[in-house]
């Protein structure tokens, strides 16, 4: 018998860093990538179902794309409360993406009533070398000031994109299994 687990999981950043194509080239398995796309107003929630390898579980894997435009803040922390998973995005290229994390990440931990948000720190467009602002290394680390764990690649080439989403589903996949083990040990 297949168990299907669900997670809500935010994909959160600044406007233009990119998480909309990055969702899209995972939900598509790097078949698509929008050349042209209208920006994201509010919040899209798309899903993908994820096997858990060596299990008969899977994760129902709920992405909110998060628009990254600061009008839509109050709204997108409000709907999207009481996240499972986080996934941080930022451009390579722009100082400005990357230096509005902090205070996002202090947003969105707010709103987690406590629960010990498992995420990630993604740096997308790393195929831009030659226009290239942040290190790999002032990325490395932020993501361990945050607590997340820190990968790059680029949504366009499709590198590095599958990654951090299977991370974060075998992240949640833990945490639910301990979580069901602490209830049967105190049944």
């Amino acid at each position: 018998m297949s168990n299907i687990i669900r997670a809500k999981c935010l994909v959160i950043g600044d406007s233009t860093a990119g998480k909309t194509s990055l969702v899209q080239k995972f939900i598509s398995e790097g078949n698509q990538f929008p050349k042209n796309y209208n920006m994201t107003l509010g919040l899209d929630i798309v899903t993908k179902m994820i096997n858990v390898p060596d299990t008969n579980s899977s994760v129902e894997l709920y992405l909110y794309d998060c628009s990254g435009k600061e009008f839509y803040r109050n709204f997108i922390l409000r709907v999207s409360s009481q996240p499972s998973l986080l996934m941080l995005v930022y451009d390579v290229t722009s100082e400005n993406s990357f230096n509005c994390l902090m205070d996002l990440y202090e947003q969105i931990k707010s709103h987690a009533k406590g629960e010990d948000l498992k995420g990630v720190l993604f740096a997308n467009k790393a195929d831009l070398t030659t226009r290239r602002l942040i290190s790999p290394k002032a990325g490395r680390e932020l993501a361990q000031k945050l607590g997340l764990v820190y990968f790059e690649g680029s949504a366009k080439d499709h590198s590095g994109v599958e990654d951090p989403f299977f991370f974060l589903v075998n992240e949640w996949f833990k945490i639910y299994t301990d979580k069901t083990q602490a209830l049967k040990l105190l049944a």
